[in-house]
Formats: C-alpha cells, sequence, structure tokens
C-alpha cells in the first residue's frame, strides 16, 4: 500500500475525515483509505481458517445454556457484533424448538494480531490483523415467559436481528476511526 502524507488544502469532505483520522492515528504514513479497511463482518459461521463470525458452544452450567461468541474485523463496531452474537443465540434457540431465551451481560474484548514471524530463522514483520470479540451466555426455555421482560421469543427475534444485520451499513470513515481505535488499542499505530 503506498505511503501517503498528511496534507493541507481543499478536498471533498469524507476524504478530509478519512485524512484527519489517519493522520491523528498514525501519523504521515498511517493513512488508511477506504479500499484498504478489513470488510465489516457478516452472520457467518465463523472457523478455525476465517474466524470472523459466530460461534456456538456449550455453557459453563451445561443443559438449556450455550456460550455464543461473535469475532469481528477491526472495523465492525462492537454493537454489530452484539446483534450478530443476539441473532444467533435466537437462530439456534428456534432451531432447538426453544420457544424463548434469556442472555447475560455481553463481555467485550480483543484479539491483537502478530507483527511478525520467524521463517527459516529469519524473522519478518507482518500486517497485524486484530478483531474485536464479543461473548454472551445464553439460556433457553422451552415456553415463552411473557411476565419476564428479559425472556426474548427465540423465533421473531431471529428474523428481527437478520433483517437489520442485512441492511445496516458502516460508513467508511467510522470504519477507517474503529480500526485506527482497535491498532491503539493493541499497542499501534494504524498502517
Amino acid at each position: 500500500m503506498p505511503r501517503v502524507s498528511c496534507i493541507k488544502g481543499l478536498i471533498a469532505a469524507p476524504t478530509v475525515a478519512i485524512l484527519m483520522q489517519a493522520c491523528a492515528a498514525g501519523g504521515p504514513g498511517g493513512l488508511l483509505t477506504p479500499g484498504s479497511l478489513p470488510s465489516v463482518t457478516s452472520y457467518q459461521e465463523a472457523n478455525a481458517v476465517a474466524p470472523q463470525g459466530y460461534q456456538v458452544s456449550s455453557g459453563s452450567s451445561g443443559g438449556d445454556t450455550v456460550r455464543v461468541k461473535a469475532t469481528g474485523s477491526a472495523s465492525t463496531p462492537n454493537e454489530r457484533l452484539l446483534k450478530i452474537a443476539l441473532a444467533r443465540a435466537a437462530q439456534y434457540g428456534a432451531e432447538e424448538h426453544k420457544k424463548s431465551f434469556k442472555t447475560g451481560e455481553p463481555a467485550y474484548s480483543t484479539h491483537c494480531g502478530q507483527t511478525s514471524v520467524t521463517e527459516r530463522g529469519v524473522k519478518r514483520a507482518i500486517n497485524p490483523t486484530d478483531y474485536r470479540v464479543v461473548e454472551v451466555d445464553v439460556t433457553y426455555a422451552r415456553t415463552a415467559d411473557a411476565a419476564d421482560p428479559a425472556s426474548r421469543p427465540s423465533k421473531e427475534t431471529a428474523a428481527s436481528l437478520l433483517a437489520e444485520l442485512q441492511t445496516e451499513t458502516i460508513p467508511p470513515e467510522t470504519q477507517a476511526g474503529l480500526v485506527a481505535q482497535l491498532a491503539q488499542a493493541c499497542g499501534r499505530t494504524p498502517q
């Protein structure tokens, strides 16, 4: 990626916002252009090769409890990751014929990628891949509990959140800010 210096002058408003964020975050050479941003995470299952997306695992209590984890790119807001986790929790509940579910407080964390690798005894720098992560414990019930305000209907919640995720867009300047924020949290400036 070519390096770009922080410049002064008249530039279109969206470009100015991106330049200002990049210059403030990384100084000259720290520019993140919209084409170089990692893509916003979509609703998909994660795996060892493609860690972005959701994963469902057995909860600590067992039985009708699971833990849903959503891992997203540096340009994915925590709010979207929570929607992904909740959508999967709701969809999983519907698949398992559970009428409703409750969630615990979401736990947010980050995963900072490696900045170098050693190949044949030679250490070389690499562009790190950083991730945002949200985990939430989910408890299911076979019946709907209308008296409990924390209880959500599985099928309806899944449909609503999946529709939101399909139409949601994250502006490029917001994505650039999120990438810079996560890079700073990982102790480096964006490249």
